[in-house]
């Protein structure tokens, strides 16, 4: 019977820590409750009454609920909040005028699901469970219970997200591309049987791509500028040839890999779906100057002349257009607003510098040179570290 009393003791004593056992993955809760950042406001006859929350780090949010006087836009402090992710468990802290003597009172989350998350102290009388319910992404349901005497109370307040503060993101931007050239025009036909040609073949190449991004949010949660600057290695292979036998023998063959390193510039406006939603679509101008250019492989004549030189086959300025879309996707436990991208860039300029120098036969030199190519990268917030 001894035993039997000692055991129910401990099992109260240590209920809470069973309970907090009950709720798994704790982190990847605590960063879905990350949503909660931000302004959120319920319109009153007495004023607004709004809840204010932000993000201090990995483990700890901190809110305050307010209103504001409607006659005098005076605001009042109704009480404070906090949020801490302890180990596999989070806590939620309230602060209320004659509660507690004004000390912070504990709430353990009991619960999460479809129906929202649920916090809950036993030991106290009004509120005794707190439940935080997102309407989706633009409204927030707050409902309290408590005792009053023999009497249940129940409260409701169901506040509507504000517009998302403008602000300035620095971010950092890296990954890998596959790069072509897009080539138009041939050589010309010939009936002569002394000229032989093979038309320009081109195949693409992996290549990377490292750069920062100034991401300007405007408010409202819906569009951001992207001002962005950075390098991209464009990588691709070239294969032509001709041969011309008649005074002089002419030998010309192009069987090389381009290696390029392009200095980029770009202004590309990003656009959510829906307020600060996940995915997001952008497009925009961009201007490339070339930076470097080597090449690899069989390149005839071998000679001094700079003009069956392969690395000046192409001209130093692009012009071009970028579109694709991004979803936002955090690695790690710290949030830093990562995202995965990828993109399309469509070079516009004409970039070749081969066949149009020295070109007497417009024949040679009715062709287009330009790259294409996709990126597939990642993003992140340097001002989150």
């Amino acid at each position: 019977m001894l035993f039997r009393q000692y055991t129910l003791v401990v099992l109260w004593l240590f209920a809470p820590l069973f309970l907090a056992a009950q709720i798994e993955d704790a982190d990847l809760i605590f960063r879905e409750l990350r949503v909660l950042d931000g302004v959120w406001f319920m319109p009153q006859d007495r004023g607004d009454r709004l809840e204010l929350w932000a993000f201090e780090n990995d483990s700890t949010m901190t809110g305050r609920e307010v209103r504001i006087k409607a006659e005098t836009s005076d605001t009042v402090l109704l009480k404070s909040m906090r949020l801490e992710l302890r180990g596999e468990t989070i806590i939620y802290f309230l602060t209320v005028r004659g509660l507690n003597n004004n000390q912070p009172v504990p709430y353990e989350l009991i619960l999460a699901d479809s129906d929202g998350y649920l916090f809950e102290n036993t030991e106290q009388d009004n509120p005794q469970k707190i439940r935080y319910q997102l309407l989706g992404r633009r409204e927030l349901q707050v409902t309290t219970e408590g005792k009053r005497g023999n009497r249940t109370i129940t409260e409701e307040y169901v506040f509507e997200r504000e517009f998302t503060p403008a602000g300035m993101e620095f971010r950092i931007r890296g990954g890998l591309n596959v790069f072509n050239i897009r080539a138009t025009g041939n050589f010309p036909a010939s009936d002569n049987p002394a000229f032989v040609a093979t038309n320009p073949q081109t195949s693409p190449l992996p290549g990377w791509e490292l750069g920062m991004q100034f991401r300007f949010k405007g408010s409202g949660g819906f569009i951001a500028l992207n001002a962005e600057l950075g390098l991209m290695g464009k990588y691709s292979k070239s294969k032509s040839s001709f041969t011309q036998f008649d005074d002089s023998i002419i030998n010309y063959v192009r069987d090389v890999s381009y290696r390029q390193v392009w200095l980029t510039v770009a202004a590309v406006p990003e656009i959510n779906l829906k307020r600060d939603g996940r995915l997001t679509i952008l497009a925009g101008p961009y201007y490339s100057r070339l930076m470097f250019n080597g090449t690899s492989g069989d390149e005839k004549p071998v000679s001094e002349n700079k003009l069956f030189d392969a690395n000046n086959d192409f001209k130093k300025n692009d012009i071009g257009l970028i579109a694709g879309f991004q979803y936002r996707l955090n690695l790690g436990k710290k949030d830093l607003g990562g995202a995965f991208g990828l993109r399309a860039n469509l070079g516009l300029s004409d970039l070749d510098a081969l066949y149009n120098r020295h070109c007497d036969d417009p024949a040679f030199c009715n062709g287009r040179i330009s790259l294409q190519g996709i990126s597939l990268y990642y993003t992140f917030n340097m001002l989150g570290l």
